[in-house]
Parts: structure tokens; C-alpha cells; sequence
């Protein structure tokens, strides 16, 4: 079903009849001169808007949903390029033929049919996509989808390495919730953020009286973790005096609470993750060597978004409507002016920065479609100032693929796929311009 406005005087009778005609097909309404034109457009969602004469209408309805299409009618002394640049598909001077608006309505529709399909195939993508609440269509993050599933039901340590808010967290209650032990509790531990003196504490509990200030006996995460799973976040921050203690618990499955003689089994598993590299840190001896190959017979290493931007307008989708349920807002997508800043921008805080972006123009902005001018300046100033200087399209086609390759570190496959292209018709243009 089809929803149409009209914004139109009575004297245009022939227009109201032929739609009229057509009322099996699309519900019409009309704008009461109460009624705010910007809330109703946004509220309602039309797939088209007949107007007569009004064009300064035009910006307001565009701005309030930019997917719906606007005929202009009557008026013999509009600028139709004018009209065109403000948004209108089509201007009909009076008197209108008939014919040629039925003509011009039939096609219109036809084209809001082709982006509905568009639409559903776009979603049967994303659920495609996401995996356990986290999204990625990249190759690097399909192959870490992969490797999650195989070892999800048999590990029993495994470390997730990336950049600060690449989303290792999220990797890790997806990890779990695919696991056998997914119903059981999944605690989580910043080790960057705990006391020195209060880490075998918070990790392993303590009994009463066991230091100063502790009045009641304390389970630590381990134990609170039972058969569940415990992630440690920022693991690479545990100063190496309290090392051992975890070296322990990993090498022998046992631990004791402090100021306690009686062993206690650890049952958990354990999902580790470092922004850190942690093989310099065993070379620099910030990091004990042994507990480095306990942590790390399993690794997982999450790219930064700045080599997956393929993901990037998923996230945004998979963004925007967490940032929706949030606030309670109604916000349908982006303009494509948008999108481009969004895709240019380099993102040095990953996916907590655009999830951060997100939230916060879902907030502010007033229009159904959020715009390059509600975007933070840097994301615009980046934007603007990435172009190409190359001349010809060979020359951008060549860069482009040069970018690919290295992006991929030379794998000509996920390279290929990227670009939307077989491996063969890489290889092909590989051998055109000359590539290594």
C-alpha cells in the first residue's frame, strides 16, 4: 500500500479524480491547516507528495523525509530547475495533463517498489551479518565470525587483541552466548581499573578479617563466574607482582581466597583482552612470559574500522536504531551527504567513537534523516578534504585497487570481494596497470 499528500486548492478537481482512480492501490491524504506539514511528513512516512504552487514546501518536506517524492503543480512562473535542485521529481504547469501526471505517478511508484525490495534484501543482509549482536560483512570479521563458532564449544582460555573500541567486549559476550555455558553467568573485570592492593581480592574474594576494612567474607568473579565465563578486560594491565596468581588459576585450576587455607576449583572459562601487544611487553618484561603462552593458545584479533570501512554504514545501521530504542527518538537513516563523511572519516576511536557519534546526533537532530550538517565539524572538515587527485578514471580505478591490496595485505580474494569483482577480473586489472 502506498501513502500519498496532497497539498492542493479545490480548483484542481481532474488531479483529485484521477487519483481517485487508483484507490485500490494507495491510501490519500490531505494536510489540515492545523496540522504542522514537518510532523505530519515525518510521522507518516509518504511515498509521495502532491503540491500546488508551494515551493518553498519543498525543503521543509525534504528535510523532514527525504525519501519521499514531491510533484510540483500549477503555477506557470516556477523555475522548474530551481524546483528540481529543492527536490521536486517533477513540475506540471497549469493546466496539468493528465495523462502525462499519470504517466509520471506510475513511475514514481514503481521506483518506491524497487527501493521497498531494496530494502527487504538490505535486511536480509544485516541479519546475515550479525552475528550474536555483533555486525561485520568484512572478510576479516566473517573469518573471526568463523573461527568464534569452532571454538566456542570447546574453549577453555582464548584472547581477543584490538584497538581500544574495536568492540572486544561485544566479541566476547558473543563468544559466550554461542557457547555451551551461555545460560551461566558472564562476569566481567576491568583489570585496568582495579587497586594493586585489591586485586587477589576482587578476583579471588577474601574472608573476613582478612585485611583491614574487611568485615563480611567476599566472593571474587572467579568464583562468582561458577560455570560461566569471566572476561578480562585490559589484561595486559596487571602489574606483574599479582601475575602469578593468575598464572595459577590458569596452569592448575585452583585459587583461595585471601586470608583462606581451603582450595577452591575455578570452573569457568576465561576470555582475556589487551589493547596491548603483549609479545613486546614478555621482550620489554612488563609481562611474564609464561602467563603470555597460557593466555594465548587461542587469539582473536579484532581490525580497527579504519581497515573494514565495507562495515561501516551496517554499524550505522545496527547504531542508529540501538541509539533509538535508547532515547525513544524516530530516526530513519542518513542522507547520502552523510553517509559520504561518514565512509571518509578515519574513526581513531573505532566503533565506541561512531556509536558515540551516533547517539549523540540522534539526540540533537530534529528531521527523520540525520544530515551532513548534524555531524561533529571533524567528521565534515575530513570529509571535505578527501579527493582525489588523479585525473583520469583509470588513475582512481588503479589507486582504488592499490588500497585494496594493501588494506588485505596482498590476499586477492577478500580483496576481490570487497571490490565487488571475481578473482579473476582482479587478476585481469592487476595486469592492466601494472600492479605487484
Amino acid at each position: 500500500m502506498f501513502k500519498i499528500l496532497l497539498i492542493l486548492k479545490e480548483s484542481l478537481q481532474s488531479v483529485t479524480d484521477l487519483l481517485n482512480d487508483y484507490d485500490y492501490y494507495f491510501t490519500v491524504d490531505r494536510l489540515d491547516e492545523t496540522e504542522s506539514l514537518s510532523q505530519k511528513v515525518m510521522k507518516s512516512s509518504y511515498d509521495l507528495v502532491l503540491i500546488e504552487e508551494r515551493v518553498d514546501l519543498l525543503p521543509t518536506i525534504k528535510a523532514a523525509d527525504p525519501r519521499a517524492e514531491i510533484i510540483l503543480l500549477g503555477g506557470m512562473d516556477i523555475d522548474e530547475v530551481e524546483a528540481i535542485k529543492e527536490g521536486a521529481a517533477a513540475h506540471f504547469p497549469t493546466p496539468v495533463d493528465i495523462e502525462r501526471l499519470r504517466q509520471c505517478i506510475e513511475n514514481i511508484l514503481h521506483l518506491v517498489e524497487l527501493c521497498r525490495d531494496t530494502g527487504q534484501l538490505e535486511s536480509q543482509l544485516y541479519d546475515k551479518y550479525t552475528f550474536a549482536g555483533v555486525v561485520g560483512k568484512n572478510p576479516q570479521m566473517l573469518d573471526i565470525f568463523n573461527l568464534a563458532r569452532r571454538i566456542a564449544p570447546y574453549y577453555k582460555t582464548v584472547t581477543i587483541m584490538g584497538d581500544t573500541g574495536t568492540g572486544k567486549e561485544e566479541l566476547a559476550k558473543a563468544l559466550h552466548a554461542i557457547s555451551p555455558v551461555s545460560k551461566n553467568p558472564f562476569i566481567i573485570c576491568n583489570c585496568g581499573a582495579l587497586v594493586e592492593g585489591l586485586i587477589e581480592s576482587e578476583l579471588f574474594g577474601h574472608k573476613k578479617g582478612a585485611f583491614t576494612g574487611a568485615t563480611t567474607d567476599k566472593m571474587g568473579v572467579f568464583e562468582a563466574a561458577g560455570e560461566g565465563a569471566i572476561f578480562l578486560d585490559e589484561v595486559g594491565e596487571l602489574p606483574l607482582s599479582f601475575q602469578p596468581h593468575l598464572l595459577r588459576v590458569l596452569q592448575n585450576g585452583e585459587f583461595r581466597r585471601l586470608g583462606s587455607t581451603q582450595p577452591l576449583k575455578a570452573r569457568c572459562r576465561v576470555i582475556a583482552a589487551t589493547n596491548r601487544d603483549l609479545s613486546k611487553d614478555v621482550k620489554a618484561g612488563r609481562f611474564r612470559e609464561d602467563l603470555y603462552f597460557r593466555l594465548t593458545p587461542l587469539t582473536i584479533t579484532i581490525p580497527p574500522l579504519r581497515e573494514r570501512k565495507d562495515d561501516i554504514l551496517l554499524l550505522c545501521k545496527f547504531l542508529l536504531e540501538r541509539a533509538c530504542q535508547r532515547t525513544g527518538k524516530k530516526v530513519s537513516g542518513f542522507s547520502r551527504p552523510a553517509q559520504t563523511a561518514i565512509m571518509a572519516y578515519d574513526w581513531p576511536g573505532n566503533i565506541r567513537e561512531l556509536d558515540n557519534v551516533i547517539e549523540q546526533v540522534t539526540i540533537l537532530t530534529n528531521e527523520a534523516f540525520i544530515r551532513l550538517e548534524d555531524l561533529p565539524s571533524s567528521i565534515r572538515e575530513q570529509s571535505s578534504k578527501r579527493t582525489y587527485e588523479t585525473k583520469s578514471l583509470d588513475d582512481v580505478i588503479k589507486v582504488h585497487i592499490e588500497e585494496m591490496l594493501r588494506q588485505y595485505n596482498g590476499n586477492r580474494s577478500n580483496a576481490a570481494k570487497v571490490l565487488g569483482i571475481s578473482r579473476r577480473a582482479l587478476l585481469r586489472k592487476i595486469e592492466k596497470y601494472s600492479l605487484t
